[in-house]
């Protein structure tokens, strides 16, 4: 049994769309992933190698969260039965994401790409038995960057005459696409109404603090792409904050001797699937919050590592024992990116000679994998 039990069978012949599911496929002409829905009551297992499906329990749960295609349908109240709920959760979905695919403006922030007429038709085909159309309708088109908030039906997030401001803030989750919008959010978010707010990228850090108290909001920074970019020049790498800690890892074994242990060491740190979520600057953060070194503070400190931070309109590049040093950042502050000099580079330049010597060291209950170490340190000479 795979644990997901939500899809309804309705007809099973694909006249309901109860069942419906996102499925993502590589596509070899376009080299890309193309993404839609498919009846799950049609589909056979054999059809579906290589693909990546993603059932309603993907969008959001009780332990993890809920996405805010859930919250709309339950503040619209466009639910009654829910047996047909869960398939138009998924059509939506797949609209949006293949909205943020198309060139279009960038919206507002809390709204997306997609169009009042496009998410109109994003449910076409999902029947709903209990009542009728009007506030499943009014959830699709509260996503459109072009919706008139007066169209839209009684709900319990946003009232008539609330402003754009009011609205938005309304919202529990937010994913900026740029730093001046994350800024514009951090600086509305600090001045608001006292509501816990939590910066998050891969939230992996949950695994270790455990969070006894819940959030009002969060702020996704995945979709920045300056946060997001690994750059290689002259004088070493510089890795966004938002990279998750396996791709910093292929970047680095691609590099110096430095960069290959930095790498080999990162390697040790956690299981593979919590890499692929963690981001570098997330682990950095957590650190400097908590006042403990875990791996990845360490080497990168021995390796003479250097921090950007954001304040506002200015930029500050420190190293990451100052980073490290100092009081936990606030809201006003952004985390940009670390930067791994490339020593033997830099030396033989300046030099005439290249770096002796560097090494890393850990103990932990298991060598790789999900473990705390002991002990661990590095250096470099």
């Amino acid at each position: 049994m795979s644990g997901c039990y939500s899809k309804a069978q309705g007809f099973k012949h694909g006249g309901c769309g109860a069942c419906v599911v996102l499925l993502s496929k590589y596509n070899l002409v376009l080299d890309q992933v193309d993404d839609f829905t498919v009846s799950s009551c049609l589909t056979l297992l054999c059809s579906i190698n290589g693909c990546s499906i993603t059932t309603i329990e993907g969008l959001g749960n009780t332990k993890d969260g809920f996405h805010p295609i859930h919250e709309r349908f339950f503040g619209f109240h466009a639910s009654q039965c829910g047996f047909c709920t869960l398939g138009m959760c998924m059509s939506l979905f797949s609209a949006l994401v293949n909205a943020e695919k198309t060139p279009k403006p960038t919206p507002p922030l809390g709204f997306s790409k997609l169009e009042v007429s496009e998410a109109e038709r994003a449910i076409v085909g999902n029947l709903y038995r209990c009542t009728g159309y009007r506030s499943i309708a009014d959830v699709c088109k509260s996503f459109a960057a072009d919706i008139d908030m007066e169209d839209l039906g009684f709900n319990s997030f946003w009232r008539k005459g609330d402003s754009k401001e009011v609205k938005i803030n309304s919202l529990p989750f937010y994913s900026p696409v740029s730093i001046e919008e994350l800024q514009r959010l951090l600086g509305f978010v600090e001045g608001g109404n006292g509501s816990r707010v939590k910066v998050v990228v891969g939230n992996t850090d949950m695994s270790y603090y455990k969070e006894l108290e819940s959030f009002d909001k969060y702020i996704d920074l995945r979709c920045i792409p300056e946060l997001s970019m690994i750059r290689r020049d002259d004088t070493g790498m510089i890795i966004g904050a938002t990279v998750t800690i396996s791709k910093a890892i292929e970047a680095l074994r691609e590099g110096n001797i430095v960069w290959k242990k930095i790498s080999n060491h990162m390697e040790k740190v956690a299981s593979g699937f919590v890499r692929n979520s963690a981001s570098l600057g997330g682990n950095l953060v957590m650190d400097q919050r908590n006042h403990f070194l875990y791996d990845i503070a360490t080497v990168l400190l021995a390796g003479g590592s250097l921090v950007n931070l954001m304040y506002g309109l200015k930029s500050e590049e420190i190293t990451m024992e100052e980073f490290l040093r100092r009081p936990e950042l606030d809201l006003k502050s952004i985390l940009v990116s670390v930067k791994i000099p490339d020593w033997d580079r830099i030396m033989s330049i300046s030099l005439g000679t290249k770096m002796k010597l560097f090494e890393t060291y850990r103990v932990a209950p298991r060598p790789l994998g999900n473990a705390l170490p002991y002990l661990n340190a590095a250096l470099m000479a």
